[in-house]
């Protein structure tokens, strides 16, 4: 993890001629995810001890406050992973119990996390809960919602649309992602549902992701890597890099896509809307994904997403193998 921080913060290359770190064109946020657990070593087989604190596993992270120092020593913030999917607990504490979410909320902010990762494996589904006790704690920290409890979120008033009942900052709408094309293009449509031109869902404070990205991973072409890392912007997903940043060859090749400061600009600007799909085409391809999964999907689609009253960010991209044609009308 520490190393990862390094390399977010590592300024030896270069955007339009500066040096330029990960940190400097906007990515903050250090995660650690899943396998952190001391697993079996609680109750009933659980990670959490009988008063509901989390065991670690100390031979992978001797000391993990020491670790979110080291992060907040180099302006990162830290984030963590509750809800495991890794030797689950569900089955062995009970559903929502207290001490388990109180002690996670306690260890969250006595280890110096700024931000939580809860996925949908564990025991406790209750969101409004788990927001609830972070909220008090009075520490800002971000809340990202992985695959849990998937009720949230709605509208509060389907007729008046006074706000969005959302006890997270960002969420999953899609299916886990892999590095193939089948796969990015087939978790993009899962935005759309959120995406309402007059009330969309998808708004500061509960975005939309159809899970992280996968640019430098995999066999994936330079094309398709820069078509996957536009097409996040364009609907405001978080950026999440899931490659290992300590790869050089791979940082070398995708370095272009994940700075370029025009995409990260579109990505990060809000005027009202999160981006939609504008238009796509009748012609249906198919791809397969790693599993050989199969999927049919339009031939190329235009989206767009609005910077200021009179501009807009047009993304067309093309989904199948070969050429295509296509036209815009730019007064829409």
């Amino acid at each position: 993890m520490t190393q990862i921080m390094d390399a977010m913060t590592d300024r030896t290359r270069h955007v339009n001629g500066k040096p330029t770190s990960l940190l400097d064109v906007g990515y903050v946020h250090v995660g650690l995810d899943d396998n952190w657990q001391e697993c079996g070593a609680g109750i009933n087989g659980s990670f959490h001890n009988a008063q509901g604190n989390p065991i670690i596993n100390k031979l992978r992270f001797p000391d993990m406050k020491q670790m979110t120092d080291y992060a907040h020593s180099k302006s990162l913030k830290p984030g963590w992973y509750l809800n495991n999917c890794i030797c689950s607990e569900s089955g062995k504490l009970e559903p929502n119990w207290g001490p388990q979410m109180h002690g996670d909320v306690d260890a969250i902010v006595g280890l110096g996390y700024d931000g939580v990762k809860i996925d949908g494996c564990g025991p406790s589904h209750d969101l409004i809960e788990w927001a609830t006790l972070i909220n008090k704690t009075g520490k800002p920290i971000m809340i990202e919602n992985c695959h849990d409890n998937t009720k949230y979120p709605y509208w509060n008033n389907p007729t008046t649309f006074d706000y969005v009942v959302c006890p997270m900052n960002f969420w999953r709408v899609s299916n886990d992602i892999e590095p193939s094309w089948a796969s990015i293009i087939s978790n993009l449509q899962y935005t759309i549902p959120f995406q309402d031109l007059l009330h969309p869902i998808a708004q500061p404070g509960c975005w939309t992701y159809p899970d992280m990205l996968e640019v430098g991973n995999g066999l994936l072409t330079y094309a398709e890597y820069r078509s996957h890392f536009g097409a996040w912007c364009v609907v405001s997903s978080p950026l999440i890099l899931g490659f290992d940043l300590r790869n050089q060859t791979k940082m070398n090749l995708v370095w272009d896509i994940i700075t370029n400061l025009e995409a990260i600009s579109v990505s990060q600007t809000w005027e009202g809307h999160p981006g939609r799909l504008l238009s796509q085409s009748t012609e249906i391809v198919h791809h397969k994904d790693l599993k050989a999964k199969e999927y049919a999907l339009p031939a190329w689609q235009v989206w767009a997403k609005k910077l200021s009253e009179s501009g807009q960010a047009v993304f067309i991209v093309n989904i199948a193998d070969t050429t295509r044609s296509v036209s815009v009308n730019l007064s829409l």
